[in-house]
């Protein structure tokens, strides 16, 4: 089998890829492990700025439109604000994933189910890209395979920063506003998204604590129903430059495989859908050097996640001083960001006032 790009995988940066190739007259290959659709664990949100790059159809795929947020300290104070805009949507991902891949296949995607991929190997200007039942050689490869991926570990990237995430689901709250709680852990925060008419109740962490125990002790604090079945898995973040992954020569990587996480709200889908498309980008415009385009394409957006890293380390380091923030204005400039009316770069050089204001608010 030949073709001229092959994507691993179905999740939303790879499909993204492989559609944006593909809608550039390019003969595409999009590889996934499992049967679409699949389960995957996400609290589902997209930023409102999100809703910028996806295709016409996606509001049919929303469960909840996000109008309004609670902030939350240690189980006691609380802020509250609503939105004069939506900020945020909540999706599932089984189905928000098979639309993407659906909508790759409109352009004249091919795709490849329950199909393994293993390695690559470059040969005579070319990929040999084998997988559990074939072998397929094609000029561009993309790994799209998420946080541990194989693709960027063959490319010999090994270091990477991540949160440790624990999620349950409550089966009845709807609503249409998210609850941050920050204070129970040192570097993360907890969290209840609605999804449909229950909710995802979920804690992160980038710090070696005892999350399992902590969050336990916030899901008393959310509802007096114990959860029965906790699923937990890995984010990546990055802060800087040395956190990204993007690929060498003619081998991208997008997403989570990248390491493409916002380091304070760990916000993948919108970085994930983002990169993807740029990938497709990077090669049609420059075929001979895809990698070297990809990332000056992708600077502004890396560059804006340094910002990002700069206030994480000081929301969590001073996590009271961070409530205050929020309380004296700094969730409306948040929800300005999730719709793209900011940039962590303005952020951060406004947030300064609020950041001084908040130190001597008793």
């Amino acid at each position: 089998m030949r073709y001229d790009a092959v994507v691993i995988g179905a999740g939303p940066g790879g499909s993204s890829a492989a559609r944006s190739l593909a809608q550039k007259g390019l003969k595409v290959l999009l590889i996934e492990r499992k049967t679409l659709p699949r389960f995957k664990l996400c609290a589902g949100c997209l930023s409102a700025r999100t809703s910028t790059l996806l295709p016409e159809g996606w509001r049919k795929k929303v469960l909840n439109t996000i109008r309004g947020g609670i902030l939350g300290f240690k189980g006691g104070l609380e802020t509250h604000l609503r939105a004069k805009d939506d900020i945020a949507f909540i999706v599932d991902r089984r189905d928000f994933d098979l639309f993407l891949v659906e909508k790759a296949l409109e352009e004249g995607v091919d795709l490849l189910q329950e199909e393994e991929f293993l390695t690559f190997q470059e040969e005579r200007g070319s990929y040999r890209v084998v997988t559990n039942r074939r072998t397929i050689i094609c000029d561009f490869l993309v790994g799209a395979d998420g946080v541990h991926s194989k693709v960027a570990r063959l490319l010999g990237y090994r270091k990477r920063k991540l949160f440790r995430s624990v999620e349950f689901f409550l089966e009845s709250y709807g609503g249409d506003e998210v609850r941050i709680d920050i204070g129970f852990v040192k570097r993360g925060y907890g969290w209840v998204f609605p999804k449909g008419e229950g909710a995802s109740v979920g804690m992160a962490t980038a710090e070696k604590e005892d999350l399992m125990k902590t969050f336990l002790e916030y899901s008393s604090y959310i509802t007096e129903r114990v959860p029965q079945k906790v699923l937990g898995w890995h984010i990546p973040y990055a802060e800087g430059w040395d956190d990204v992954s993007l690929g060498k020569e003619r081998v991208l990587l997008v997403g989570d495989a990248a390491g493409l996480v916002d380091p304070l709200l760990g916000e993948g889908i919108y970085y994930a859908i983002k990169s993807g498309q740029l990938a497709g980008r990077a090669v049609v415009e420059s075929p001979s050097h895809p990698s070297t385009l990809y990332r000056e394409l992708l600077r502004s957006t890396v560059d804006d996640l340094i910002y990002a890293g700069k206030i994480a380390r000081l929301a969590y380091r001073f996590q009271k001083t961070a409530f205050r923030m929020g309380s004296l204005g700094g969730l409306d400039l948040f929800y300005m960001l999730l719709r793209g009316e900011e940039s962590y770069r303005s952020l951060y050089r406004k947030g300064w006032k609020k950041f001084i204001k908040s130190l001597f608010v008793a």
